[in-house]
């Protein structure tokens, strides 16, 4: 009798103790998912946080969004698929006393529904993403009612990049703004400003195509740190067959392409710990990094060709004839290019794959998300009987200040940085057909 007391206690001793961390009741789930991070897990709110400037009045709107979110690709939506089926080994391993996870994430795990439409619909925008543009655009006119008010057909532009997601996130944008009462203008698959590296042979050639610039991530994969997440996974999950980094990384794109941007946790996310997440995340940051920041000098320089179109479009807007509102819809790899283009968010030391610093401040996260946006506000200013004027930047609905003091440019502080932005395309060298 005693002994199969203790026995009794230490089986349930052993299962408390392996099972500290439950993902369904954490209160505050880690969900950073680097370019996957939903909009509403980094955003603002423009009606809260627009710098209202003493005698002043906004004049014109300029602004580069990302889309929202969307499914992913045809061949990463098979891989995610195929990934499906080790839900199934992940479920046996805990009826059999291996996994450490708790029961009511493995009960969430398997009521979980495959969302099909997901990988049968590649590249599509979701609903969610419709609807975080919707709502972008309907708190930029609660922020800015008299100007956006009763556009007019000459007073505005929007335009996407190709693609019928980028369509489609344009139209919520503008469904959002004015009810889609709107035009917007039709994509192009030649050079357009908000996507000028997809027919920038150079770029497509030594970087987008060229595996050397994944060296970094990939060093990544084999440091002692990844290699203690990927053993903590295994050890988590229980499964008696070894998980591959393709395994791993279908799992986390389970997790974070089935997260609600309504704070929906997704299931899938119970596999990793919050350590687990970061570490992913960094995986991502290089891949950014490299292929569209810092880590080439060309990455700069098409960053600069929507800057220069800001500037130019200001310019008119200060001598009375430019727009009210432009908006551009475009990828990650623009948002990431025009960062670099203006110098922020740049470590001391390069990101490597060596060691991966907890403090960096390229963090894809925060940056590159869905919905990412920044928008300049240009104002004109009237103080003891004087014209003036200034621009505003926001990121993602909040100040980016370290453009100018709080985020505040004089004109002259504007002129100085923007008008050098070069939108010359001659680095490209030759034209490559767009990617879709």
């Amino acid at each position: 009798m005693k002994f199969l007391f203790v026995t009794v206690f230490l089986s349930v001793y052993a299962r408390s103790v392996i099972s500290l961390f439950c993902y369904w009741n954490t209160g505050c789930p880690y969900n950073y998912f680097s370019s996957r991070t939903p909009y509403n897990a980094a955003r603002g709110d423009i009606r809260d946080s627009v710098i209202k400037l003493t005698d002043c009045e906004p004049i014109s709107i300029w602004g580069l969004v990302r889309h929202g979110k969307r499914n992913p690709g045809a061949e990463l939506a098979l891989t995610m698929k195929n990934a499906i089926v080790i839900r199934e080994y992940v479920v046996s391993s805990y009826e059999n006393g291996n996994s450490s996870l708790c029961a009511q994430d493995i009960e969430n795990l398997r009521e979980l529904g495959a969302d099909y439409g997901m990988f049968e619909n590649a590249y599509q925008l979701s609903e969610e993403g419709y609807q975080e543009m919707m709502d972008i655009g309907k708190r930029f006119k609660q922020a800015f009612p008299k100007l956006l008010n009763k556009l007019e057909s000459q007073s505005y532009t929007f335009r996407p990049a190709f693609g019928k997601w980028m369509q489609k996130s344009a139209e919520g944008f503008v469904n959002g703004l004015a009810n889609g009462n709107l035009d917007i203008e039709k994509a192009t698959t030649d050079f357009d400003i908000m996507d000028p590296y997809t027919t920038c042979g150079k770029y497509q050639r030594d970087v987008k195509k060229n595996p050397e610039i994944y060296l970094e991530s990939n060093k990544y994969l084999e440091t002692t740190e990844f290699l203690a997440t990927k053993d903590r996974i295994q050890r988590r999950l229980g499964i008696d067959y070894p998980l591959t980094n393709e395994n791993i990384s279908a799992l986390y794109d389970l997790c974070r392409y089935t997260w609600s941007s309504k704070d929906k946790m997704s299931p899938w996310c119970a596999l990793f710990t919050t350590e687990d997440l970061k570490v992913l995340e960094y995986a991502g940051d290089l891949k950014h990094y490299y292929r569209n920041g810092y880590g080439n000098s060309i990455n700069a320089h098409l960053g600069q060709i929507p800057l220069s179109d800001l500037f130019k479009s200001f310019q008119l807007a200060k001598d009375g004839k430019g727009k009210k509102i432009i908006a551009y819809f475009t990828h990650a790899t623009m948002m990431d290019m025009l960062y670099t283009a203006l110098n922020l968010f740049k470590d001391d030391v390069e990101l490597t794959g060596s060691l991966r610093n907890p403090d960096r401040k390229w963090r894809t996260s925060k940056l590159s998300i869905f919905g990412a946006n920044m928008f300049a506000v240009l104002s004109r200013c009237n103080r003891e009987n004087k014209t003036d004027y200034n621009v505003v930047f926001y990121l993602n609905e909040e100040p980016l200040k370290p453009i100018c003091e709080q985020g505040v440019c004089t004109w002259e502080e504007f002129e100085n940085k923007f008008k050098t932005m070069n939108s010359n395309t001659d680095m490209c060298q030759f034209k490559s057909l767009p990617y879709i």
